[in-house]
């Protein structure tokens, strides 16, 4: 294929996926005075040498990742994977894009290449709510559930949960269902009967300030719990839209008996209010890392 035609191949994919015309505009504008140096990154990202671009500015960044869709929809489609899962997939780049934008007075790009990476090497997959990683076991050295022995360093798929819609019970049912059926067909040497997930969301904690019947709890719920980790980042990240460093949160909390001061933080969910409280009473945070074994989810 000629340079042009696959830059307008990939352009064509990269509308699909981050439809704002002031985001359009400025990464076409950086693909017109760069193209050459950008297809250059664009190769070592498809190689798996995604750390070149560490450091890079964010709009260089985003922009290689627009040049570099072709290949990997391509490759999604010779796998047996659908246009939905591609889109749905590559669905991160928005994300991230915006995240950065909301967070830099609107400038355009993004920085997370050591995780977006995962897309364009084909270990991620979004199908329905849940993302699926193709990972290995990392918990314990070994761990029991049901019945099976999980070892360090056996494949197994890792879920995550990226923002946008509603947490709800069915749609994560729907998701589990549809990526047992999609990866079990597709990459046979990797069991679907247990998952692992390794999130703040699945914190013993987080049932001193939230509802039962949330939809956080009830996803938790869906995991054996198999360890803790003590930290605060991610809950200041995901409810509160706080960013900083886990040893800022450790320091004020030796310091000042809480991570963060929300006194004067205007609490816009109830989710928030009571996550504040929570802080303010000099509650603690914690990631959990839990199991799921998917017969239970879908019968």
């Amino acid at each position: 294929m000629e340079i042009n035609d696959y830059i307008r191949a990939n352009w064509v994919l990269f509308k699909q996926i981050y439809n704002d015309e002031i985001v359009l505009n400025a990464v076409k504008e950086q693909i017109h005075e760069d193209s050459k140096k950008l297809l250059k990154y664009s190769e070592a990202l498809l190689d798996d040498k995604w750390s070149k671009l560490e450091g890079m500015p964010p709009i260089f960044i985003l922009s290689t990742l627009a040049l570099s869709l072709k290949p990997i929809y391509d490759k999604f489609i010779r796998m047996g994977l659908s246009e939905s899962v591609f889109y749905d997939t590559m669905s991160d780049i928005k994300i991230w894009g915006e995240d950065y934008r909301s967070h830099n007075n609107g400038q355009i790009g993004l920085t997370e290449i050591n995780w977006l990476h995962l897309h364009f090497n084909c270990e991620i997959f979004k199908i329905g709510r849940l993302q699926y990683q193709i990972c290995k076991y990392y918990f314990a050295k070994t761990t029991e559930v049901a019945g099976k022995i999980i070892k360090y360093g056996d494949a197994i798929y890792n879920i995550h949960i990226p923002r946008g819609a509603k947490l709800d019970s069915v749609s994560c049912k729907k998701s589990i269902t549809l990526a047992v059926d999609t990866l079990g067909d597709i990459f046979k040497n990797i069991p679907t009967d247990i998952m692992m997930c390794h999130s703040w969301l699945l914190s013993p904690k987080n049932a001193d300030f939230m509802a039962k019947d949330s939809n956080i709890a009830k996803f938790a719920n869906m995991f054996k719990l198999v360890d803790e980790n003590a930290g605060a980042e991610q809950h200041f990240r995901w409810i509160f839209d706080i960013i900083q460093d886990e040893k800022v949160y450790t320091k004020n909390k030796k310091k000042l008996g809480y991570y963060y001061d929300l006194s004067k933080y205007d609490a816009k969910s109830s989710l928030q209010a009571l996550t504040k409280d929570y802080v303010m009473a000099g509650g603690e945070f914690s990631s959990g890392k839990g199991l799921l074994v998917t017969k239970d989810i879908i019968g």
